[in-house]
């Protein structure tokens, strides 16, 4: 063997070593980020309801009233739950801007399709511009699953949005075991979902459950480079309580009064989940149980995307802040 051929021999020796390593390496890291693990709820801050539990609802609303709107009314109004006096298992409020329709349309066609234990409802407020308005009106009149209030659907105005969410189910689907409020940027395993909630947790519902992706020692960002900037008038601490990341928020019959009551007394704060699922549920009492790994991340994203529902285990919702493509793309990947 010439020394041009011995040195040939030993490049591709050492290639094919790396190559053997690096494919080690990848099937290593395959291995142990896509083998299904089936995670259940950890040291739950619930309890759960059983067939003779009887959850006291206790109602104490104005109706007219929003935080400090006085004359507050539903411009929009579907009465999705009247047909359900027994109660859904589910009713999904999605917050939505006005002109978000191809959000909406999506929603309605993968995971916001309408079952008999589930309802799904678009939450938004008002415009100034008449012709959004009559296609709101429009809308509407086609699907009858949007709720709209008499108040300026403006980003400072989340914390409205939200508490007209807790009155709607607290006024016209008090019925409805759990309540998931979320954004239209996002996907929920519908079918997951649904069978977590009858049959991992209770079909007759739970008592003081608010679950979640929970945030702990966030602190209030004082910078005017920041869009979350809260002045100390606004919010005096430093560190904002435990709460919610506002994007998927699951919340139990029992809690729903309770905050809108809490939520109606206090002065206005804008970032609603902090208000929401911080302020007023420490207020209340009710601790905030963290889902962990049944909120799909983007890293588990990309696997369910490329290898498939087997790749990532059970989850029920997430990431947020999706385009449409990917909310398409998430749920073709997802089995019915």
């Amino acid at each position: 063997m010439t020394e041009f051929q011995r040195e040939k021999f030993d490049m591709l020796t050492l290639h094919k070593v790396l190559i053997c390593i690096f494919g080690c390496m990848f099937l290593y890291d395959y291995y142990h980020t896509t083998t299904p693990v089936v995670v259940r709820i950890r040291d739950p801050k619930f309890s759960i309801l059983g067939p003779d539990s009887v959850n006291e609802i206790v109602v104490n609303d104005t109706y007219d009233q929003l935080i400090d709107i006085r004359n507050f009314s539903f411009k929009i109004n579907p009465q999705t739950c009247r047909d359900y006096p027994a109660g859904l298992l589910l009713v999904v409020l999605v917050a939505s801007r006005p002109t978000n329709f191809k959000n909406r349309m999506v929603i309605r066609s993968t995971w916001g399709r309408s079952v008999d234990s589930t309802k799904v409802v678009f939450l938004m407020g008002e415009t100034n511009k008449p012709k959004i308005e009559q296609q709101i009106r429009n809308e509407s009149q086609m699907y009858g699953d949007i709720v709209q209030g008499n108040f300026a659907d403006a980003y400072r105005n989340m914390t409205y949005k939200h508490v007209m969410a807790l009155k709607w189910v607290v006024h016209h689907c008090p019925t409805a075991k759990y309540i998931l409020k979320t954004d239209d940027d996002m996907v929920v395993n519908s079918h997951e979902l649904r069978r977590f909630l009858a049959k991992e947790l209770s079909p007759w519902g739970t008592k003081g459950l608010i679950t979640c992706q929970v945030l702990e020692h966030a602190q209030a960002q004082r910078s005017n480079k920041s869009k979350w900037r809260v002045s100390l008038t606004e919010f005096s601490a430093q560190y904002y309580p435990t709460y919610c990341a506002g994007w998927a928020i699951l919340y139990s019959q029992d809690v729903v009064p309770r905050l809108l009551a809490t939520a109606q007394s206090l002065p206005y704060f804008w970032i609603d989940d902090v208000h929401i699922t911080g302020i007023c549920a420490q207020m209340i009492g009710v601790a905030r149980t963290p889902l962990s790994s049944l909120i799909l991340n983007k890293h588990r994203t990309n696997l369910l995307t490329m290898f498939g529902p087997d790749s990532v285990g059970q989850f029920l919702f997430g990431p947020p802040d999706l385009n449409l493509d990917k909310i398409n793309t998430i749920w073709k990947a997802i089995p019915e």
